[in-house]
């Protein structure tokens, strides 16, 4: 018989809603940070936080624990860990359960890889757990709590348990899609391209603007309104009639200025030279043969 997610006890500044899954959160890095953080706003019964280790002094009052000392009873045990420790911290969440007596089943494991499917929780499922993938799409670079209203979730699980996880996502204000076993590693890489790879580009950027004379804060500063415009336009008008500049106009002269500008540095240069080529690809522009051909020689020039 599977537990539903209600709430069998209620920890202190909780809510006293017996409706709503008691979760336990493993790990308190940058995305376990927003998550406990979220939860409690959402008023969701945080049962405790597990860390690798007790702090010196307790910070937010948050209930902190280690996996030996943890009860692990929660509805809900999401594992907030990097990718290459969420087998290694579900093995040993069963083997803490076996301590106690107990199995993990009717309940909940989920984790939060953008690109490890549910396999990687296979000794949770083994122990009588439900187990699901429930990824946010979102970027958290500090352990400052970062909002999650409207961030989009990417859930992995069984159709029987769908339902429920949605369910809790929508309660933490987020956007709940579904994303099967065998799409992930390619959705992972389309997170990637969106947000630190877009980083990249824009450090990239940056770069160029170093070599032109100005100072990084300069460059960040000119370059950040072109910047928020161009993902505004994105959002607004989609990719096609937000492209502009020397290869949608088909400058083949600006071009190849820019590829002798750059060629004393080739990182920038080959940077320059793949989204130029993935632009020609897919975005509109003029004489696109001749652009092609002036990359290629551009390339040829520098080799």
């Amino acid at each position: 018989m599977k537990t539903p997610l209600t709430s069998r006890r209620t920890p202190t500044g909780s809510t006293r809603n017996s409706s709503l899954p008691r979760i336990t959160v493993i790990g308190l890095g940058n995305w376990g940070t927003s998550l406990a953080a979220a939860l409690l706003a959402a008023g969701l019964p945080l049962s405790e936080i597990v860390v690798k280790r007790l702090p010196a002094r307790r910070s937010r009052g948050w209930n902190l624990t280690t996996v030996d000392r943890a009860l692990l009873d929660a509805t809900v045990l999401w594992i907030c860990v990097p990718d290459g420790a969420i087998a290694e911290v579900a093995t040993r969440l069963v083997a803490r359960r076996r301590e106690l007596g107990l199995r993990l089943d009717g309940q909940i494991v989920l984790h939060s890889s953008g690109v490890l499917t549910v396999e990687s929780l296979k000794a949770a499922s083994d122990a009588g757990a439900q187990v699901a993938s429930v990824h946010p799409l979102m970027t958290f670079p500090t352990r400052k709590p970062v909002p999650l209203a409207g961030t989009p979730f990417a859930v992995e699980s069984s159709d029987a348990l769908r339902r429920r996880l949605f369910a809790l996502v929508r309660r933490l204000d987020g956007v709940p899609f579904r994303i099967d076993s065998c799409n992930k590693i390619l959705y992972h890489a389309a997170a990637t391209l969106a947000s630190p790879l877009l980083l990249s580009g824009l450090v990239a950027a940056q770069r160029a603007a170093m070599l032109a004379g100005l100072s990084a804060k300069q460059a960040t500063r000119i370059l950040a309104p072109i910047a928020a415009s161009t993902v505004q336009n994105f959002n607004m008008r989609g990719a096609g009639e937000s492209f502009s500049g020397p290869i949608a106009r088909g400058d083949i002269a600006t071009i190849q200025l820019h590829l002798q500008a750059l060629a004393a540095h080739p990182n920038l240069v080959e940077v320059y030279r793949s989204l130029s080529r993935n632009a020609l690809e897919h975005l509109p522009s003029r004489k696109r043969d001749e652009l092609c051909g002036a990359l290629a020689a551009g390339e040829t020039q520098q080799l």
